[in-house]
């Protein structure tokens, strides 16, 4: 019977150094991690600084072209006079021009927006209505 609580508690003492060991690994890790949360607030707060307010994109502009097909499903490329540019487009402009022909003549009107990132700045075009002409 004393074998037997010896061994047990050999055996407790063994698990409890193991358990308090993990315990203390992954406290030094949550430890040695707090500038990786403290990064990743700064980096998602990037884009918040950097996405423009809606008046700095407010103006249309109307353009014509030679739609050439979809990218993805939410960017489209169309033909302009300055050449195949991309667009970004809604879920309802795509279900619209889901079954057009490349190189269909299309008039179509856009927004420009400035996004600073951290390449530079870049400008993102988004259709806002579209036609075929």
């Amino acid at each position: 019977m004393k074998k037997r609580n010896k061994t047990a508690l050999t055996l407790g003492a063994a698990l409890l150094t193991v358990v308090l060991m993990s315990t203390a690994c992954s406290n030094q890790q949550t430890t040695g991690s707090s500038p990786s949360p403290t990064s990743s607030a700064s980096a998602s707060s990037a884009p918040e600084t950097t996405t423009p307010s809606p008046s700095a994109s407010a103006e249309t502009i109307s353009g014509t072209g030679k739609y050439v097909g979809m990218q993805d499903n939410h960017s489209i490329e169309i033909t302009t006079a300055e050449g195949p540019t991309a667009f970004q487009i809604s879920p309802e402009v795509a279900e619209k021009i889901g079954e057009w022909e490349e190189n269909t003549s299309v008039k179509f009107q856009y927004t420009v927006e400035k996004l600073e990132t951290d390449n530079g700045s870049v400008e993102q075009k988004t259709i806002i209505s579209i036609e075929k002409e």
